[in-house]
């Protein structure tokens, strides 16, 4: 495997992408920005990417699928030791919006994009991207975090069970130049993870709330794991990253993989 250093590429940003390892093929990201974490200590801001990967993980155990060369494919290593763990959700809201304005600048429809709860970015209702957030924790606050993050690019080919998914590629009928996307990324993620450490923590989740995929909207949702269907309209999220839905009768709450939009 080769490594590449990003310092030509990320030239307008302080720390994020500064250093960085590419590998050609790799089981996953994720996994690597962990293994280095368990042997050195890595300088924050230190970017792992690869043009394909053989095992990348998705939310709560799912697979990530990406043919070689046609995504976005990285993790993120960052030190918030300034959060406490109950506050990690705001990190999945800091990537989402970086994620969300990389993404709206190269989009003629910018109103059809939208950040879908807790780790998705959609356009219209198909997923062009998903995050994945590992955090290890030290007493009540966060040692270290890796953000891994997939993004839909210039594929335009899915499989038959991914039939909500699409790409930049997709929807623009452009090709893009995938280390210019990544430098743009690196610059909105240390941005918007900036203004977290400098507290602007009610900025951060209005921005969040207001490009939230169905907010303030009457949906079908679906229980689960039961299956059972309702409606409800989001109305907000907790500080601990539970989702809030308002039904006729109550305001309940949601953990993660506790509910879906119901599509048909």
């Amino acid at each position: 495997m080769k490594n590449l250093a990003l310092n030509s590429i990320v030239s307008n940003s302080l720390f994020v992408g500064k250093v960085a390892w590419h590998y050609p093929t790799i089981d996953s990201t994720n996994s690597a920005a962990v293994d280095l974490l368990s042997k050195s200590n890595p300088t924050e801001g230190t970017v792992i990417y690869a043009d394909h990967q053989t095992a990348g993980r998705g939310q709560i155990g799912s697979r990530w699928e990406s043919p070689p060369g046609q995504n976005l494919l990285l993790s993120i290593i960052l030190y918030p030791k300034f959060l406490l763990a109950t506050q990690q959700f705001k990190l999945h809201q800091v990537v989402s919006l970086a994620l969300f304005e990389l993404l709206q600048a190269y989009l003629y429809d910018r109103e059809a994009l939208a950040i879908k709860w807790p780790n998705d970015l959609y356009y219209n209702d198909q997923k062009l991207g998903g995050i994945l957030i590992e955090n290890s924790l030290q007493g009540s606050h966060i040692r270290h975090t890796v953000v891994g993050i997939g993004l839909n690019i210039n594929q335009t080919a899915f499989a038959p069970e991914l039939s909500r998914a699409t790409s930049l590629r997709s929807i623009t009928g452009q090709w893009y130049e995938l280390p210019l996307l990544l430098s743009a990324l690196c610059q909105q993620i240390e941005y918007h993870y900036l203004a977290l450490k400098n507290q602007r923590y009610q900025a951060l989740e209005q921005a969040y709330r207001q490009r939230l995929y169905g907010y303030q909207r009457w949906r079908t949702f679906q229980r689960l794991p039961q299956g059972d269907r309702f409606r409800g309209k989001i109305i907000g999220i907790t500080p601990q990253g539970l989702l809030q839905v308002k039904t006729a009768q109550e305001v309940e709450t949601y953990d993660m993989k506790a509910i879906r939009f119901a599509w048909d």
